[in-house]
């Protein structure tokens, strides 16, 4: 009989528990929005902006191919930029709204397997992902939090200031430099055991992370309600808080508690109207490549088959050899012919 480890089950069931909270709370804030005020925020965005943002989350897309880059080269693993490319891109659009779990990973060893990693590299690369993604998340928000710290609804107040959150952050990435620098050898983590990055690679990963961050941070600013002053440091803060709460909670793509948390952030700065623009922007950032990259994946997956198929059928024709007449070998020579009359 089939049976279900209980502490499997803990994780999905609170980011249900968490998704249906966040969606209720986000329904009665909507609440709070007049139709006109929605609509407005819906068509004040100037279409020249909407086409920039949507230029930049697709250039945001190509450059997520880079953390594939560098986790490979981490696993000293070489492979076409086009495959790199293909399962970056299907991996970060599907594993965007459906989760790591669901998703992305399945999508990253299906196909890293088929072109000759072994299980422990690709378990290798896939944290080497996480750590890229997360170094940038605390140079990032620790610059901006440090220089331009958010200020918090009365009823979301921390303990302590963004301020010094800010810091917090900057101090993990000391630390974590420190360890590249000076800590050489392997941590067992199950049966593997991996060194840490080097300080270069270090450093890239802080890099390409931070660059990703500031492009989709930068076309959530462009679909900001046309009428609205905000910093753009406000914004990035807010996104920046939004993506790493959403991402804690491992509710697939974040949906409903993105939203409830930039909604919470900005409209005292940019006003209601701000809930259409997190939603143009779930749309451009989600929505749209999750629909690409399915159709991406489908026509991937016909091909290879095609290919498979052709394939199976060359070598089906070659491994054939002609049936051998009775009584004689095809490959000798006709014996002479002999006249017995």
């Amino acid at each position: 009989m089939f049976k279900v480890d209980p502490r499997k089950l803990v994780g999905p069931v609170m980011a249900l528990a968490l998704f249906g909270f966040a969606i209720r709370l986000l329904v009665q804030e909507a609440g709070k929005i007049s139709k006109d005020e929605f609509l407005q925020g819906l068509t004040s965005v100037e279409p020249a902006y909407l086409a920039i943002a949507a230029f930049l989350i697709a250039l945001n897309y190509g450059l997520l191919t880079c953390y594939d880059l560098l986790a490979l080269r981490y696993v000293c693993k070489a492979l076409p930029l086009r495959r790199i490319a293909l399962v970056s891109f299907l991996g970060y659009s599907l594993g965007n709204n459906l989760g790591t779990l669901i998703a992305a990973a399945p999508i990253r060893y299906r196909f890293y397997h088929r072109w000759g990693l072994t299980h422990g590299q690709i378990v290798a690369l896939m944290s080497v992902l996480a750590l890229t993604f997360w170094s940038g998340v605390c140079v990032l928000g620790g610059v901006v939090l440090s220089l331009a710290p958010i200020e918090l609804p009365t009823d979301y107040r921390l303990p302590f200031g963004t301020r010094t959150l800010g810091f917090v952050l900057l101090t993990i990435t000391l630390c974590y430099a420190a360890v590249c620098t000076f800590w050489h050898k392997p941590w067992p983590i199950g049966k593997l055991h991996l060194r840490p990055p080097s300080v270069g690679l270090a450093s890239v990963q802080a890099s390409v992370a931070a660059v990703d961050l500031l492009i989709s941070a930068t076309a959530l600013y462009l679909v900001m309600p046309g009428d609205a002053v905000v910093p753009f440091p406000t914004v990035l803060a807010a996104y920046l808080v939004g993506i790493v709460v959403s991402l804690i909670t491992q509710v697939p793509g974040g949906l409903g508690v993105l939203e409830l948390i930039l909604w919470t952030l900005l409209k005292d700065t940019v006003g209601k109207p701000v809930l259409a623009s997190v939603l143009i922007f779930r749309v451009l950032y989600y929505i749209l490549p999750l629909l690409f990259g399915m159709v991406v994946l489908v026509a991937h997956e016909i091909y290879s088959g095609a290919i498979e198929e052709k394939q199976d059928a060359k070598l089906e024709a070659h491994s054939i050899k002609p049936t051998p007449a009775i009584g004689g070998d095809p490959d000798m020579p006709d014996p002479p012919f002999i006249d017995a009359s």
